[in-house]
């Protein structure tokens, strides 16, 4: 009997579709998602009685000493780092911490001679002409800039007064004080090669150029012009952010020189605490050398 009545064919029955006037509102909920819907709703629901009935029996004066580890930042209840410190000492054990805080000391010296070599390359390729300097505290202050004074005749020529056409060269490269070629160099320097007749006592004379061919070297090369000096504000750029990253690295050093040393044996007290980035500073007893 099983056999013929699973050789009947059955109705199919479909799922209720949403209808037509209700379709702006999205699927029809089945009673599977109606479940999942509820009882995530009763647990939120619960849990807000339960703090509720928390808060209202909440005894103001209630402390515990684990309250010395934690805080809230930003609205999160978390561990201070002294006690995520301990907590890994715990775990991993304190001699694993010491090798793990000695081979970040060493990594950041590494670090900071490696950048202190390549400042030191930078400033002698560079030579600094008209860059900043950098004071013996590391404050960096403007270098004077040095002037060039012109005379003219009259008050006129001083308001109408052109520095490229008074120094010969490109607009890009009035502002300098150094490697200003003029026109004439930046031309000869674009034009091709020309080979020597050493048989002849006559040189041949160089072809004029017309205009246009004159207007395109002159282009040629006030591109060349703001091309190198792109480069070379973007090498200072890169010289500057080193700076400020070996900096960086020997506060860093100094914090772990610190902390090294302040875990280690010995009777000490603090003198003055930390500020401005700098560690703290301690004194230790001395001791009777044997």
């Amino acid at each position: 009997m099983s056999s013929l009545r699973n050789a009947v064919k059955r109705v199919t029955h479909k799922e209720r579709s949403q209808p037509q006037a209700r379709a702006h509102l999205g699927l029809l909920e089945k009673k599977k998602d109606y479940v999942v819907r509820a009882k995530d709703y009763h647990r939120k629901e619960d849990r807000i009685q339960s703090m509720r009935r928390k808060a209202s029996m909440r005894n103001p004066d209630e402390f515990y000493f684990g309250m010395h580890k934690t805080q809230v930042q930003d609205g999160v209840h978390r561990k201070t780092e002294a006690a995520r410190q301990e907590l890994l000492q715990d775990e991993i054990g304190p001699d694993a911490v010491k090798i793990m805080k000695h081979q970040d000391l060493n990594y950041v010296r590494m670090q900071r001679q490696r950048d202190s070599k390549k400042i030191e390359k930078m400033k002698a390729s560079l030579h600094l002409l008209g860059a900043q300097n950098e004071g013996e505290e590391g404050t960096k202050a403007l270098s004077q800039k040095k002037k060039h004074t012109i005379f003219v005749s009259t008050k006129e020529d001083a308001e109408q007064f052109d520095v490229a056409e008074h120094f010969q060269t490109l607009p890009e490269l009035a502002g300098r004080s150094f490697n200003r070629p003029r026109i004439e160099s930046l031309q000869k320097a674009a034009e091709p090669s020309r080979s020597i007749n050493y048989y002849d006592e006559e040189e041949e004379e160089p072809p004029q150029l017309s205009e246009k061919q004159l207007a395109k070297r002159t282009k040629l090369a006030r591109k060349t012009a703001k091309t190198v000096a792109k480069a070379r504000a973007a090498a200072y750029g890169e010289m500057e952010a080193r700076k400020k990253r070996v900096m960086e690295m020997g506060v860093a050093e100094a914090h772990l020189v610190t902390e090294k040393l302040v875990s280690s044996k010995g009777r000490k007290r603090k003198i003055k605490g930390a500020e401005d980035g700098k560690p703290a500073v301690y004194k230790w007893r001395r001791q009777r050398s044997r």
